[in-house]
Order: C-alpha cells, then sequence, then structure tokens
C-alpha cells in the first residue's frame, strides 16, 4: 500500500508541475465570450481580456483599481500578439475571442505607469474543502468532479494561481478528518498536508442551508502566518471571493507594493547544486522573483552557489516570497548574516 501510495504523489506530483508550467504560460493569455465578429465587439472583447490579462500580471485588485485603466487600455490593441475565434456552438453566432499580449509590450507599458508586477514564481495552493449541503456533508477530493471545485478552479486561473485538492486516500483520512477541517484545527491539517507539493494550505468550510445562501469560512496557512475571512453570497460570487482574497493576500505578502523604487543589494548563497541543470534552474527562479531586478553571478563551486541580486524593496520581502516557494529551503535559523557590504542569505536548493 505505502508503495502505491508513492507511485499516486510522485505521478500527481509531475502533473501539477506541467499543469503549473501551461498556467504560468497562460499568463498573457485570455478568453472572452463575444455576440459577433464584428471590429467594434472585437475591439471591445480586447479590451476586456487585456483588463483580466493586467489583473493577472499585476496581481492586485487593489493596485489594478488605482492604476489609470482607461488610458491603458487604449494600448490595448497595440500590444495583441495573437487572437482567434472559437466558435461555442454550430450554427450559433456566440463566440469566445481567445488573445494573447506581447509579454514585453505589457511589461513595459507596467514601467511606464511604474505599476508592480508579479513574477512567475507563484506558489501553488492546497484547498481542504469541507461541505455542508442540507442535511449532507461531505469533503472535496482530486476526483472529484464537482462544480465546487469547477468554480475555484476557474477563479484562481483567472487569477494566475494554480490550486490542487487532496488525494483523500487511506493516508489522508488517517491524518484528518471532517471535523478536523469543520473545526479549523491547523496541526492536523498541516501535518496532512505535508505530503503535497504545496507551500500554502487553505481550509474553506461551506455551509449551504439557503437556495442562493452559500457561506463560507477560509483560512490560509503560508510563510507562518494564519489568515482567516469569511464570504457569503450566490454559489459562484462566494467561492470566487473567497479565492481572490486569498490571492490578494499572497501577493501582497510575497510582493508587498512599495514606494521604494531604489535597489539594493543583497547576496544569495544556496549548497546543493551539483549539476548545470540545477545551476539553470537556479538561474531561471531568481530572476522569476517579483522584486529582483538582476542577477550577478559571484562564485561558482561544488560546496555553493553565490549570487548577488540587486533587489527592489528590503530584504524581508525576498525571504517571504522565497518561504512561499518549493525552490529553497533556509540552511540555518535566522537566515540573514549581515556583512559590511550587504545582507547575505543562505539556502539549500530542493530536489
Amino acid at each position: 500500500m505505502k508503495q502505491i501510495t508513492i507511485v499516486i504523489i510522485i505521478f500527481w506530483t509531475m502533473l501539477l508541475q506541467a499543469q503549473a508550467a501551461r498556467l504560468n504560460s497562460s499568463l498573457y493569455e485570455e478568453q472572452v465570450p463575444v455576440s459577433s465578429q464584428t471590429p467594434e465587439e472585437q475591439a471591445k472583447a480586447v479590451k476586456t481580456a487585456f483588463q483580466k490579462v493586467l489583473l493577472k500580471i499585476i496581481g492586485s485588485r487593489r493596485i489594478l483599481t488605482q492604476a489609470p485603466l482607461n488610458a491603458m487600455l487604449k494600448d490595448a490593441s497595440k500590444l495583441v500578439q495573437q487572437f482567434r475565434y472559437d466558435v461555442l456552438e454550430e450554427n450559433n453566432s456566440a463566440s469566445i475571442l481567445w488573445v494573447r499580449f506581447d509579454p514585453k509590450g505589457v511589461q513595459q507599458l507596467l514601467q511606464q505607469y511604474s505599476l508592480p508586477t508579479w513574477g512567475q514564481d507563484r506558489p501553488t495552493l492546497l484547498l481542504w474543502i469541507a461541505v455542508k449541503e442540507d442535511k449532507k456533508r461531505y469533503l472535496l477530493d482530486a476526483s472529484t468532479l464537482s462544480p465546487i471545485i469547477q468554480t475555484l478552479k476557474s477563479e484562481a486561473e483567472a487569477r494566475g494561481i494554480f490550486i490542487i485538492f487532496p488525494l483523500w486516500d487511506l493516508e489522508d483520512q488517517a491524518r484528518l478528518s471532517f471535523s478536523d477541517i469543520w473545526g479549523n484545527f491547523p496541526e492536523p491539517i498541516l501535518a496532512a498536508s505535508s505530503r503535497y507539493p504545496a507551500t500554502v494550505q487553505i481550509a474553506g468550510r461551506i455551509l449551504h442551508q439557503k437556495a442562493n445562501d452559500w457561506q463560507v469560512r477560509w483560512a490560509l496557512y503560508g510563510a507562518n502566518k494564519v489568515r482567516e475571512w469569511s464570504t457569503r453570497g450566490e454559489f459562484a460570487q462566494a467561492l470566487r471571493n473567497g479565492i481572490d482574497e486569498a490571492v490578494d493576500v499572497i501577493r501582497d505578502h510575497v510582493a508587498p507594493i512599495t514606494d521604494n523604487s531604489s535597489l539594493i543589494s543583497v547576496k544569495i548563497s544556496i549548497t546543493n547544486v551539483a549539476s548545470f541543470t540545477d545551476y539553470a534552474r537556479l538561474l531561471t527562479y531568481l530572476n522569476s522573483l517579483s522584486r529582483v531586478k538582476s542577477v550577478r553571478p559571484v562564485q561558482l563551486s561544488r560546496a555553493e552557489a553565490v549570487f548577488k541580486l540587486k533587489l527592489q524593496g528590503d530584504v524581508k520581502s525576498l525571504i517571504d516570497s522565497i518561504l512561499f516557494g518549493r525552490v529553497l529551503a533556509q540552511v540555518e535559523e535566522g537566515n540573514i548574516i549581515k556583512t559590511d557590504s550587504a545582507s547575505k542569505l543562505n539556502y539549500r536548493l530542493l530536489p
């Protein structure tokens, strides 16, 4: 049984990595329903798609509402890299307009308006969902074909985040119960989460008693912090608002918005870099972090790889961002070693 479980987890992890890569590649893509293929309808749909892409790239609803959105949307058509129409049904004029925007152009536009971006290294969310509906109560697992899961995944993808659900196999059942999730007991939730490739865990408790009244209590665990909130409303609204709040919390914690435009230097020492493939993966990862503006190799040996980073913001933001990821692990408590020239961080590369 143990060997079977290991095989399942390995396969499931590989699938997760492939899906996460697909999600990263779709950050600059969106699709919008249209009633016709006229130039006027297309121009309107392109602006709608671009606004959705901006939300994914910026990562914060609050920042997007404060941005000069009307001025930015005027450039939407200029940044279209590819587009196509997908017909919803035969003999039906309704279609879906799929649009991909130029990543470099979008980044330049955000820089022009001094707006922050959220890098591609985004944490995966593991959702433990317990549901009380009428007189029934049940848990959602990865194999469940549920409108709840479909709605949560759809909203997460719209925010540029990947979410997963537990297997609820014998190992999960031995560690965690419905009551543990409904009572929001952190110890069993975190213990059961340790086998999954996710650094953020969310417990969702859904109560449905009336036709259009869904109540959800949420608890987010990640980076040694806990955040709780509630949403309520009709089915899709209550679920989507919960995901939106989770993404906003994570985004603001990983890459908080500051007015500090100055750059600081920080050295980062990383062990367990055993091959050129490890080195390339590490370099790609460091460049993907939101606050990192440049990465310069300083030393490469069998013992460690040392890089000098140019960082916008403070060192704590960088540490928090790494803590939410699954690429590096801290070598020692405290982690920061002060030097004459800059702070030095110590990590090891995870497999």
